[in-house]
């Protein structure tokens, strides 16, 4: 038998560490947060409890880690070639990417929205929400400012709500909801 490689105990260690991620996001998906013990997760996960604190030091730990990750996608959505949106085909190109994210991560968004409806998980995020949720909206605000729109900062607002009300209600009944209609209104708002 072969000696592992460096490589391949990386490769390794980081399916584990994705299969944990994974399975918490599904379980934080169907039953919330606090209702997941660190014990289920690693059941779900098919590792043991000490397997899963090698790779996270706590359930805390784990949310924030979903959450950075989750957070870089977004940015990467958001402004993948971090300059900003200088035209208005990027925030229509990013509309078209975001859409498309929803569709195809739906139990990702499912976790998302089921713990971000819960105060006690808003608190252990407080400091990772507050450092990421500015640079967009700056950037979005920019961009209506660079437009000429009258209230930039209203628009912001518009379309951050335009977006948590588009999130709700597709999780919530996806196989019914017109998402691909709601976004090309979308679309034609800022076209």
């Amino acid at each position: 038998m072969t000696p592992r490689t460096k490589e391949k105990f990386e490769e390794i260690r980081e399916s584990k560490r994705r299969k944990i991620i994974d399975s918490a996001i599904e379980c934080f998906a169907t039953k919330g947060y606090h209702a997941v013990s660190i014990s289920e997760l690693a059941a779900h996960a098919g590792v043991s409890k000490g397997l899963m604190y090698n790779y996270f030091s706590s359930k805390d730990e784990l949310l924030k880690t979903i959450f950075n990750e989750t957070m870089d996608q977004m940015l990467e959505l958001f402004d993948p070639d971090s300059k900003g949106l200088n035209e208005k085909n990027d925030l229509l190109m990013y509309l078209e990417r975001y859409y498309h994210h929803l569709k195809s991560n739906l139990i990702l968004w499912k976790m998302y929205m089921a713990i971000f409806s819960q105060p006690a998980v808003q608190q252990i995020l407080q400091k990772e929400i507050l450092e990421v949720s500015q640079k967009p909206l700056e950037i979005i605000g920019n961009y209506f400012k660079k437009e000429g729109f009258k209230h930039p900062e209203v628009e912001v607002a518009f379309l951050s709500t335009l977006f948590s009300g588009v999130l709700t209600e597709y999780i919530s009944d996806p196989d019914h909801y017109p998402l691909e209609q709601i976004m090309k209104r979308i679309l034609s708002i800022y076209s």
